[in-house]
Order: C-alpha cells, then structure tokens, then sequence
C-alpha cells in the first residue's frame, strides 16, 4: 500500500512537470508585437532607398499584419495589402523598409516593403493601427530629434529603452544595424519565454514534498 501511494505521488510530479514547463498556446496580437530597430537616417543610400524598422513576435504564435495601416501622427498612411496573410513567425525578426533591393538599399533584406510612409529625422511616429485614421491603434513608437543618428539604428534593450547599436554591427554597404536578426544591445530581448515564478515555486514546493514521501 505504501508503495503503490509513492507510485501515485510521483506520477503526479509527473504530470505537474508536464504542466509547468509546457507552453501554452496563447493567441498572438499585433500589440504583442515589440519595434526592435530603426534605421530612418541611413548614410550610404538616401533615406529614400535606405530608410527601415524591424519587428519582433515574442510570442508561441504567428501574428498576421495584412491589412494593418501603417501611419504617423501627421499625413504617412501606408495600408498592407499582401494579398493574403503577412505573418511574422514566433521569435522572428521581421523587416520593414522602402525598398526591396539590396543592392540599392544599403544592402538589407526587406521582409516587407511599405510606400507612401516615411521617418522623419527631426522625429516621427511609428504607429499600427486597424484603421486610418489611427483611433484603433494597436501599436506605436514614438521619437525625437535626438533619436536618430546618421548611419546608425537605435535598438531597443529589456528595460524597454533605445540605444545606438555598436559600432562593430555593420551590413551591407557600411551602415551600422543588425537588420532581420537579434540586437547587439547589452540587455538583448529575450526570445525564449521563462516558465512563471509561480509555478516554478510550485515546483520547487513539490519537489521538497516529494523527496519526503520518498524517504519514508
């Protein structure tokens, strides 16, 4: 009796493991989404072949962009039209520019190329919004005159801030940025989700409890 009692605790702990450190599905948003990098005054293309952001999806699932507005506060309106879903794969980076050729653009691959929207050097607004006129925004960065640098991106860090990208961080024809892959920030975003304190505490709890029935 007191064996058969171990053999149900322990395939409990099992199932609690299981339970702990498997992800869950969790249905992705645009709002989910974090603008990782800007480069909106490059220096060895114009800012009209050169200019781009990048995205990243931290989340388990795809987000689908197609048919999102992609605006400013002022008069950028630029509608994605794919033709079908836009989707930015889980722990992917996805780049967004004014021109799809790299050997014109400063030598970046564009995930997507946008018309009609541009980033200004005296600061500007990245916004995503389901409409328009942006009164259903879903996603928004905003920045000054001090943000920019020529020829380099800022990247965003953990705590949420920008910083300019290294100086060892150079693509294609000699601007610096990290287009399409992780930052060189110091506090990089995480790409692989942690199990919650609260069921890691739980396990911890259960573990202790564990190792007592054993040595009975």
């Amino acid at each position: 009796m007191e064996l058969s009692y171990k053999i149900i605790v322990v395939r409990s702990g099992i199932l609690l493991i299981l339970f702990v450190f498997t992800p869950v599905a969790q249905a992705a948003l645009i709002s989910d989404l974090l603008i990782t990098e800007v480069m909106a005054d490059p220096s060895e293309v114009s800012d009209l072949e050169g200019e781009w952001f990048e995205l990243f999806n931290p989340m388990t699932e795809s987000v689908d962009l197609n048919q999102i507005y992609i605006k400013d506060d002022g008069y950028d309106t630029h509608q994605i039209d794919h033709g079908g879903p836009l989707l930015i794969l889980p722990n992917q980076y996805f780049v967004m520019g004014r021109n799809e050729d790299s050997s014109a653009n400063g030598g970046f691959t564009a995930d997507y190329v946008y018309s009609s929207f541009i980033l200004s050097n005296a600061g500007d607004e990245i916004v995503f919004s389901n409409d328009a006129d942006g009164h259903d925004e879903l996603l928004r960065l905003d920045y000054n005159s001090n943000f920019d640098s020529k020829g380099r991106t800022r990247e965003l860090t953990r705590e949420g801030n920008y910083q300019l990208t290294s100086l060892k961080k150079t693509y294609g024809l000699g601007d610096i940025g990290t287009p399409g892959y992780s930052s060189s920030a110091s506090s990089s975003i995480a790409t692989i989700p942690l199990p919650p304190t609260g069921s890691l505490l739980m396990f911890g709890l259960y573990f202790c409890f564990l190792k007592k029935i054993c040595e009975r």
